[in-house]
């Protein structure tokens, strides 16, 4: 029999290159083929409403807010979540309405309370960190109709105290930009930009006001994370559909620190987890179409498959040294250059060749050191082949099965390169920036992992900073 161990590491790892070849496959041309449909609706200013929840803000950041806000020629609320001064002052010096709350009841409950002075067919949800760029608003609701009743912009994270988080930021974000424009391309997005949501009051005012929103609920756990997943959710689930726009871009700031960016990213991962296994459980998940399916399961598992596969890998090896350490203490000893050789730069080869006698022939060549599954397997097993007798059912399976694997990784590496290739042209960015940019992926591998294991934490009020 095959060892189980063997068996699933190459059939995880054979899953994550069959799902990279078909995200990348498909996401890669959507994404660069994906063109916005222009609406003929025209919506008055007088029709909308920003509403803005703010929790010790920083003053002047919230004053470019404010500042926007006005010059975008819309009326505002802005909610103190158990903050008063100096931001009621600013608001109201403005033009604006104040409304505090005594008590810091996080950023749900203060849109909830809000949400109860909203009187026009418009509201703009936004963050008291995010500053509007002029003519925003007749943009964003140029993309509104009778289907498409919310719309978010693209978000330009601006750099913090620290550089380098500032460039892992930007590249996560064009990352998730990409991805964005690929599902759209299709027919859905998985969220809305919490930062900025211009949607139609009434479709959403049921949800505001329900008990869900204040806490979202999944078995035994609960979470206030995840408004703006929400909010998108409840827009399909009502039949409508939401895009984000690329035509308009607020900036927002990058964390100023490592730890900043890793608490931000363990809080977005913890709400995105949350929300895959509530749509997994609940059913709504394949509504949305396959390929929105297939993204999610692709973004969310692919750590915890890749952990597994790490796990795997490592307990291989180390089964391997402990039998034959005596071995390789020899070869290291008398051939070091061989070791590294077999060890490290070995590769299979004939992987099209289905005639077991080369195969024969080249695991006689090979010592027991071979870090080939398959040369590992066929020679230490004494494999009928070698003794010229008939092949096992499942060894010719197991044959067949390597060489797949060994393709379809092949393949892999190859669009994954095609990817990377295709950010670099798309992020516009020095090497220097992409290179520090590109710590975005183990960053997001571990953030993710934890978040997963950790998912039932959650804050009420934390910032993109």
């Amino acid at each position: 029999m095959i060892r189980l161990d063997i068996l699933f590491y190459l059939l995880i790892s054979t899953i994550i290159s069959i799902a990279t070849i078909i995200y990348i496959s498909f996401t890669v041309p959507l994404a660069f083929s994906y063109r916005q449909k222009f609406s003929s609706s025209k919506v008055n200013k007088n029709d909308i409403t920003a509403l803005i929840p703010v929790y010790n803000e920083n003053v002047n950041t919230f004053k470019e807010v404010i500042n926007s806000v006005k010059e975008n020629g819309i009326n505002f609320i802005v909610v103190g979540d158990g903050c008063d001064q100096p931001y009621r002052e600013i608001v109201e010096s403005s033009g604006g309405v104040f409304i505090g709350l005594a008590k810091n009841g996080g950023k749900r409950n203060a849109i909830r309370e809000g949400f109860k002075y909203v009187k026009t067919p418009y509201v703009l949800l936004l963050d008291s960190d995010t500053v509007l760029p002029k003519g925003a608003i007749e943009k964003l609701s140029s993309k509104l109709d009778d289907k498409v009743v919310a719309v978010s912009p693209e978000i330009r994270v601006m750099p913090g105290k620290d550089k380098n988080v500032y460039y892992i930021s930007e590249m996560m974000q064009r990352l998730r930009e990409l991805s964005y424009r690929a599902l759209q391309k299709v027919g859905s997005i998985v969220s809305l930009n919490g930062q900025c949501i211009l949607v139609k009051t009434e479709v959403i005012r049921p949800l505001i006001e329900s008990g869900d929103f204040k806490s979202v609920k999944l078995w035994r756990f609960t979470t206030i994370l995840g408004d703006d997943r929400q909010i998108t959710n409840y827009i399909y689930s009502k039949g409508y559909k939401a895009i984000v726009t690329s035509e308009v871009m607020v900036k927002t700031k990058a964390p100023d620190n490592l730890k900043g960016l890793l608490r931000q990213l363990v809080r977005w991962y913890r709400s995105n987890n949350f929300f895959l296994i509530k749509e997994l459980t609940d059913g709504t998940l394949m509504k949305k179409g396959f390929f929105y399916a297939f993204t999610l399961l692709y973004w969310y598992t692919l750590p915890l498959l890749s952990l597994s596969n790490y796990l795997l890998y490592t307990e291989i090896v180390m089964r391997h040294i402990l039998t034959h350490w005596n071995i390789i203490v020899k070869v290291i000893t008398r051939d070091p250059i061989k070791f590294i050789e077999y060890v490290i730069v070995r590769r299979i080869n004939n992987v099209f060749n289905l005639d077991p006698s080369p195969v024969t022939r080249e695991i006689s060549k090979l010592s027991h050191l071979s870090p080939n599954f398959y040369h590992h397997y066929f020679y230490h097993r004494h494999i009928l082949v070698i003794n010229q007798k008939p092949l096992d059912v499942n060894i010719i399976f197991f044959y067949y099965f390597y060489n797949f694997h060994n393709l379809v990784g092949e393949i892999s590496t190859i669009v994954s390169i095609i990817m990377i290739l295709t950010i670099i042209l798309y992020t516009k960015k020095s090497f220097r920036e992409f290179t520090i940019g590109m710590l975005a992926f183990p960053l997001m591998f571990f953030a993710d992992i934890f978040a997963l294991f950790t998912i039932w934490k959650q804050k009420k009020w934390s910032g993109r900073s």
